[in-house]
């Protein structure tokens, strides 16, 4: 008797595991690099001279986006565990509009004195979101927009 009780938890546990990893190889395998229209298809972060940069490449003419003062405390969208994001003062970056299914790849290893953090904290329903952390309130310098048809820069520049 007692090893039938086994038995049954050993394969219940077995099938548990089995849903679980067939569960977890069609979500990973949904999510591609964005390459569609209206995908933002890389954020990088960078220094060049007297300015630290952050670089979204997004896949669309005219892109739907908004920079702004954000303040803490921040929060991941859906789950709403609170975040810590470095910085002093931070810079929110909202598109509209955007292919929000994909992973977009993110190159922020570069060092950079004035620029703490950047993190997307939401990505649903057609919008994404990036809180960039930095340093003081005056290094903040302006936001371009540059690029031909299809293929748009969008940089925030700071001073170092």
């Amino acid at each position: 008797m007692r090893i039938a009780m086994l038995k049954n938890k050993f394969f219940t546990i077995l099938a548990a595991c089995a849903a679980l990893l067939v569960f977890f190889s069609f979500s990973t395998a949904q999510v591609q690099k964005c390459t569609e229209d209206g995908s933002i298809t890389r954020v990088t972060k960078s220094s060049s001279g007297k300015f630290e940069l952050v670089t979204f490449e997004v896949l669309s003419d005219s892109p739907d986006y908004k920079v702004s003062n954000a303040h803490r405390p921040f929060s991941e969208y859906g789950s709403e565990k609170p975040l810590y994001i470095k910085g002093n003062y931070f810079k929110s970056i909202v598109f509209r509009g955007i292919n929000w299914t994909c992973e977009i790849v993110e190159k922020l290893s570069a060092k950079t004195s004035t620029i703490m953090a950047v993190k997307n904290i939401e990505q649903f329903e057609g919008q994404v979101n990036y809180i960039i952390g930095y340093r003081t309130k005056a290094k903040f310098v302006s936001t371009t927009s540059r690029g031909t048809g299809k293929a748009r820069k969008i940089t925030l520049k700071f001073k170092k």
